[in-house]
């Protein structure tokens, strides 16, 4: 047999003359798949493996013991030196589709690496990268933006050795917004670490990342831009997005894009791409959750000092600086004076008007104040209608100056049907002679207020002593006007008790008029209230959403009977004329104020949650949550009931064809609540889900209150046995187009 021998580095050779019978032994007693052929000066000739043997000898019937070593060993063979990255062998074997690379250094292999060694030592990279990067982790600790922003630039380039590093952020548009970003974009948040660029430059640079896109963090060379600037490669780029609170007028999110760029990383850190790749990408997403995090503190501050409609500081803002200003006042004894604004007969502009109009007036009066104030005042919204305007360094005598100007800029403004704005306003000034508190400024202004509206209102009026003397005088009358106060609520409640009984007879005489429709809103309406109390919603909340489901339907007096009673499918201008009940329901009811919540669920129970309903196509939480319960309920007592198009559903097949919708039609969560609703029902009525019958359902409703047992628990896990087709034409009352 000729020479096998075993190197140093655990690496079994042989000569060129040895047969595939001695090769084949070698590779057994050894327990390895591949030889090394030197030849007699010990140099590498070669390499035979397992594949070698059976592909060039088994196959091909050779001898074993007569053919050699120099007949079927690879000569050409992929190689590397010793000093090569292990990105470097595995990119050769993974090119090569080899499983066994050497390693030579002057013609002599020094070493053999194998793709399971190269696995090891990548998994060891990887969690040793890991490890670096969650030190970067535990430097974000602080929960300001712009102080997590530095502390990224000073400590992500110690992970990658870089010498430059820049962190940018601009406001990102969504898709649809129709602005052109390009020329919007401007820097939200910027951080540099020696990086040279311009501010004014960082957006076009972000530009050159759209390497990003194919998933690559690692480019061997700097931008053209950078480059002119001084920067070296190679360089490391991560896209990063910044998500923010919603904005309230859009429902979106308001997200910062950006990126964290570094370059001139040192040679060592950037010889493996692969592994510095790995560690950008752990890096990008900590950087997103940390600065995420920081972003959602900082707005959730800033919102709870602003007022979310008008834009106007927030009562928590104001009674900060007014604290703030009392001290100083105390102090050193400086003045400063509060103003309290009060919208007059703001009632009677939502009433006439409506909410909406209301809402209106509100921004623009805060619009005009924020104008006409000077720098240092702080304006805030004290709540409903009511303004306030806190004014440092400032006498009363000067305040109202301020405030008469304000007042002649108001009364400019104009709402719907040319109604005008005004306001009465009651102003005091801090008493250098007394320690006054926060609450006694205010409780004086606020006299003066009770005298500018007493006076007829559209005034200004400073506090003086006589009106805490004339308070004092009037307390047994302020109780007598509280009682009558009382009286008066006590009495419209009355009113509105009997006007609902009158409401639920009309539409009980209505449904009289159709088969098919008997009973349906007083099934609704204990459906939802099942539902509602399943999700754990207040009292109040609960009878708001019985009475809006007891008149949902009121609004179809207005709806031909002839098309409420069409057996066929409805065409597109009918189906028009039915989708109109909403609107015409709203219509009737819109002069009782007292229902103003049930109008809102009535107005919006056929909307989607995936935006395509009506009558206003709102979708997902912009639907009032009273709105998404009746929905659900609706389309499941329209289901289990029978219409002049079709036959009723089993509990089980409504119970699944609402499933089957969640998430398109309905709210899931609401789905959830419906469902465990039911089971609940189940188990107390003694029936499985195929069983039970929706009279069983509304028996159980009318025994036990709203038919919700005691600790029933929401079914997370419920998934449809299998799917239903949905019918061909919405039912009028319940589905919505459709849907299910």
């Amino acid at each position: 047999m000729s020479e096998v021998a075993e190197h140093p580095a655990g690496i079994i050779t042989v000569s060129p003359d040895a047969t595939v019978k001695d090769a084949a032994i070698a590779m057994l007693t050894n327990r390895v798949r591949c030889l090394i052929i030197n030849d007699q000066n010990g140099r590498f000739a070669g390499i035979v493996t397992e594949r070698d043997i059976v592909s060039r000898a088994v196959a091909c019937s050779k001898d074993f013991e007569k053919t050699t070593m120099a007949e079927i060993m690879t000569t050409q063979v992929v190689c590397c030196t010793p000093g090569s990255p292990t990105s470097k062998a595995r990119e050769l074997m993974t090119a090569n589709r080899i499983r066994h690379l050497p390693m030579i250094e002057d013609g002599v292999v020094v070493g053999m690496l194998s793709a399971r060694d190269l696995m090891e030592q990548q998994i060891f990279e990887n969690r040793a990268a890991a490890e670096e990067v969650a030190m970067l982790a535990s430097c974000l600790k602080s929960i300001d933006l712009n102080e997590v922003a530095n502390i990224v630039t000073a400590e992500a380039p110690k992970l990658f050795q870089a010498g430059r590093c820049v962190l940018y952020f601009h406001l990102a548009h969504h898709p649809c917004s129709g602005k052109d970003e390009s020329a919007t974009k401007r820097p939200a948040l910027v951080s540099y670490n020696k990086c040279l660029c311009k501010e004014q430059c960082l957006g076009s640079l972000e530009e050159t990342g759209q390497l990003s896109n194919d998933g690559r963090f690692y480019y061997d060379n700097a931008p053209e831009l950078c480059r002119s600037l001084g920067a070296e490669g190679p360089r490391i780029f991560i896209p990063l997005n910044i998500a923010g609170l919603k904005d309230c007028s859009s429902a979106k999110s308001k997200r910062l894009s950006g990126y964290l760029c570094m370059c001139g990383l040192a040679p060592a850190s950037a010889a493996n791409k692969e592994l510095v790749s790995y560690k950008a990408k752990l890096a990008g997403e900590i950087l997103n959750s940390h600065l995420t995090n920081a972003r959602l503190y900082q707005e959730a501050r800033l919102n709870s000092l602003t007022d979310p409609l008008t834009g106007v500081g927030s009562r928590r803002l104001l009674e900060d600086k007014l604290e703030f200003e009392v001290a100083r006042a105390r102090r050193y004894r400086r003045p400063f004076s509060v103003a309290i604004i009060d919208i007059d007969n703001f009632k009677t502009i939502n009433d006439v008007l409506g909410h909406a109009t209301g809402d209106i007036a509100l921004k623009k009066l805060a619009t005009c104040m924020k104008v006409q104030k000077r720098s240092p005042d702080v304006l805030a919204r004290y709540g409903g209608d009511e303004f306030m305007v806190l004014m440092p360094e400032t006498k009363a005598d000067d305040a109202i100056s301020l405030l008469e100007r304000l007042r002649a800029k108001v009364q400019q403004i104009k709402l719907a049907e040319n109604l005008l704005i005004t306001f009465s306003c009651g102003i005091t000034e801090s008493l250098p002679d007394r320690n006054d508190s926060a609450t006694d400024v205010m409780r004086r202004a606020d006299l003066a207020l009770y005298e500018a509206k007493s006076a007829g209102r559209d005034c200004v009026k400073i506090w003086d002593r006589s009106m805490a003397e004339r308070l004092r005088a009037g307390d047994i009358e302020v109780e007598k006007v509280k009682k009558l106060e009382r009286r008066i609520v006590g009495l419209s409640e009355k009113a509105e008790k009997t006007f609902i009984q009158s409401i639920w007879g009309l539409v009980q005489a209505l449904e009289a008029k159709d088969p098919y429709a008997k009973r349906h809103s007083e099934n609704v309406m204990n459906y939802a209230a099942g539902i509602a109390e399943t999700m754990k919603m207040p009292p109040k909340q609960i009878e708001v959403i019985r009475r809006a489901a007891m008149i949902h339907d009121i609004g179809k007096i207005g709806i031909p009977d002839a098309i409420l009673s069409e057996p066929g499918t409805l065409s597109p201008y009918q189906r028009g004329i039915v989708q109109q009940h909403p609107l015409i329901a709203v219509r009737i009811l819109e002069k009782m104020t007292f229902l103003h919540r049930e109008i809102i669920i009535v107005r919006h129970h056929h909307e989607k949650w995936n935006g395509g309903g009506y009558p206003d196509g709102l979708s997902k939480t912009s639907i009032p949550l009273g709105a998404r319960v009746m929905a659900v309920a609706d389309a499941f007592d329209a289901l289990t009931s029978s219409r002049s198009y079709r036959s009723s559903r089993s509990v089980a097949e409504a119970v699944e064809i609402v499933v089957d919708s969640s998430g398109y039609d309905f709210d899931p969560d609401v789905v959830k609540s419906l469902v465990a609703w039911v089971e609940s029902l189940c188990r107390q009525v003694g029936k499985a889900l195929g069983e039970v019958s929706p009279q069983d359902l509304l028996d159980s409703v009318t025994t036990d209150g709203h038919g919700f047992p005691e600790g029933a628990q929401i079914n997370t896990d419920y998934k449809p046995a299998k799917s239903f087709d949905p019918p061909v034409r919405c039912p009028v009352d319940g589905a919505q187009d459709g849907s299910v």
